[in-house]
Parts: C-alpha cells; sequence; structure tokens
C-alpha cells in the first residue's frame, strides 16, 4: 500500500463515507418540515425516516414479552416483569415531558429577567436622581426639625 498523502486521504474518505451515520431531529408539525423537504429531496431518497410517537400498551407488551422469552422466566414473573418494563417505559415518557416543560420555563425566567435588567438600566439615572432627592430632602428635614426644636426651647 502507497503511504502517500493522496492514498492516505483517498482511505479517510472511504472510511468516513462507509462509517459516517447522521441523525437528524426535525419536527413533522408546520410548514417548516415540508419546506426543507422540498429544499433537500435526498433526506427523503438517501435517508432512513423514523416517526417516533407514543407506543400504545400491546405493542409495549409484545416487545417486552419477545425480548424476555429468552430469559425462561415462570409465566406468572414474565408477566410481572413486562408490567415493570410498561412502567418504566411509561414513566420516562412522563420524566422526559416534566424535563422539557422545565427546561421550557427556565428559557421563559430567562427572558424575563434579562428584560428586567433591561428595563433597571433604564431606570438607574432616574433612581440615581431620585435618591439625591431623596437625600437633600432628609437634610433639609433635619435641619427645619433643628428649627423647629429651637424654637420650642424658646
Amino acid at each position: 500500500m502507497d503511504s502517500s498523502p493522496m492514498t492516505l486521504f483517498g482511505y479517510f474518505n472511504e472510511r468516513v463515507k462507509a462509517n459516517l451515520h447522521l441523525v437528524v431531529a426535525m419536527s413533522p408539525i408546520g410548514d417548516t418540515f415540508r419546506t426543507r423537504l422540498r429544499m433537500f429531496p435526498s433526506l427523503i431518497n438517501c435517508c432512513t425516516i423514523d416517526w417516533f410517537t407514543a407506543w400504545p400498551d400491546d405493542a409495549l407488551e409484545m416487545v417486552a414479552t419477545s425480548l424476555l422469552q429468552e430469559t425462561k422466566l415462570e409465566a406468572s414473573l414474565l408477566a410481572h416483569c413486562v408490567t415493570v418494563c410498561k412502567y418504566f417505559h411509561h414513566s420516562i415518557d412522563d420524566l422526559a415531558h416534566r424535563y422539557v416543560t422545565g427546561l421550557e420555563k427556565l428559557k421563559e425566567a430567562k427572558l424575563l429577567i434579562t428584560e428586567l435588567q433591561e428595563e433597571l438600566k433604564l431606570l438607574q439615572p432616574c433612581l440615581v436622581e431620585t435618591s439625591a432627592n431623596t437625600e437633600a430632602l432628609m437634610i433639609k428635614i433635619e435641619q427645619d426639625t433643628i428649627q423647629v426644636e429651637r424654637k420650642q426651647e424658646v
């Protein structure tokens, strides 16, 4: 085998073409998906499309049963294991939903905090001015209080 840079690069390209796999996740909802498919027809022609939707209970039971058949468990224990597998699947779906909801709430909170910080920056000069006015007013009140106390003493 020739070890020139061009030969090695060609070998590298062949290995990449043979072993490279990409996963592209897109939501099928809305016009964006349809537009992308029209712009890039190879997404349909050269790809395998997996539509991930919620699994029905009977499908989960069949998959769990067929995979657990190899373990040679008793029928009652097998039924309990299938029930546990279904529970795990559904609980993971619930946790994933809660996770996504939490991420959305964090994103909303971040936007709200950013807006409040911008509003605070805009109000900063007004706050400084008001603080200075309040300080001046406090000094005037203090002086007036001293004058009133002197008059009361007389």
